[in-house]
């Protein structure tokens, strides 16, 4: 699975899958990119094509190629339908696949010259929904769509797949916690009864999943959804 010094470029959280995919890449032997450096964090708005863009071509700047890019889009809210602003409802639909489709559509053309991959972080509640989530949901329903429809435009220079996470030990499980009136400990116990495996993802469970689409090993896949989620979704 090592990338031998292809470029990756991963967006995301840095205590979340982001972060993990970062760190999982770098070890494998993959130039990550942008890093982080004492002088400064580099921050990027992905609901604003002109940031993209920018970030796009200080990767290009520093490391000259483009093979591989990971999108972790990280907006969430819990509301019940009736009671969620539409305001609200359409940041994070904008923040999770716009921003997603801003990303490809940058990097697509870079991609093709490299014979590179897409890979899109998406969620098991694209595939099973979940009560309050709507707009999270849907997003991220979305970028299962997105992924199928890239991965038949962009063949066969361009594999374009997803992973679609169960329960993970991230930011996010803050938001759940909120709104659920529990402690993050308590919240994470709940959904840890859930799973068969009796227990959530690490970060790192999740990278390891994206380090195999985005490598080698995994040449003959592209639309495909893989959801590392300990058994909750069994069919």
């Amino acid at each position: 699975m090592r990338g031998d010094g292809r470029v990756a470029l991963v967006t995301g959280l840095p205590g979340g899958i982001g972060g993990a995919s970062v760190e999982a890449l770098g070890a494998a032997g993959w130039a990550v990119a942008p890093r982080t450096d004492r002088e400064r964090e580099l921050s990027v708005d992905l609901t604003h094509s002109n940031d993209v863009t920018e970030l796009v071509g200080l990767v290009l700047g520093r490391l000259g190629r483009l093979d591989l890019v990971v999108s972790c889009p990280a907006a969430f809210a819990l509301a019940p339908v009736d009671v969620h602003s539409v305001d609200d409802w359409w940041r994070v639909i904008d923040a999770n696949l716009g921003g997603s489709f801003r990303l490809a559509r940058a990097t697509a053309p870079h991609l093709l010259t490299t014979g590179g991959s897409l890979v899109f972080v998406s969620s098991e509640w694209a595939l099973t929904g979940w009560a309050g989530a709507t707009a999270y949901c849907a997003s991220m329903a979305g970028l299962v769509g997105l992924t199928k429809a890239l991965a038949r435009e962009l063949a066969p220079h361009v594999r374009v797949n997803a992973v679609a996470p169960g329960i993970v030990d991230s930011p996010q499980l803050a938001v759940d916690a909120e709104s659920a009136g529990l402690s993050e400990d308590e919240i994470k116990r709940q959904y840890a009864e859930t799973a068969p495996l009796r227990r959530i993802a690490a970060p790192a469970e999740i990278a390891a999943t994206i380090l195999f689409l985005a490598s080698d090993d995994a040449s003959y896949y592209t639309g495909q959804v893989l959801s590392p989620n300990g058994g909750r979704t069994r069919a």
